[in-house]
């Protein structure tokens, strides 16, 4: 490797590193300044925004499967499900890979 390639490397991750820390430590930045209630639209924006996030990438995920197996479909509706059960994202997600796995092998 060249040294220019190296500085085009190194600076490329300090960029992103950079624009990773500042968008990271923005909110606080933000927020410090005045009482340690957050304003409520950001309470809003922060229970709408999961499940959109959420919605979205069930959608990107299921959009290019075709309908070979019914084990992502059951995967996904067992993931649902105990995600609406026990509110327990860790648990509702290893629960499905697993099920997701173990019909795999079937």
């Amino acid at each position: 490797m060249d040294i220019e390639r190296i500085g085009y490397l190194l600076s490329a991750v300090l960029v992103g590193w950079g624009v990773t820390f500042t968008l990271r430590t923005l909110p606080f930045i933000v927020f410090s300044r005045k009482a340690r209630d957050l304003p409520p639209w950001v309470g809003k924006l922060g229970k709408l925004i999961s499940p959109v996030i959420i919605a979205a990438l069930i959608i990107y995920s299921y959009s290019s499967l075709e309908w070979k197996t019914a084990a992502p479909y059951a995967a996904g509706f067992l993931t649902m499900a105990l995600h609406l059960l026990w509110r327990n994202p860790l648990a509702s997600i290893i629960a499905g890979t697993a099920l997701y796995m173990t019909l795999l092998r079937i």
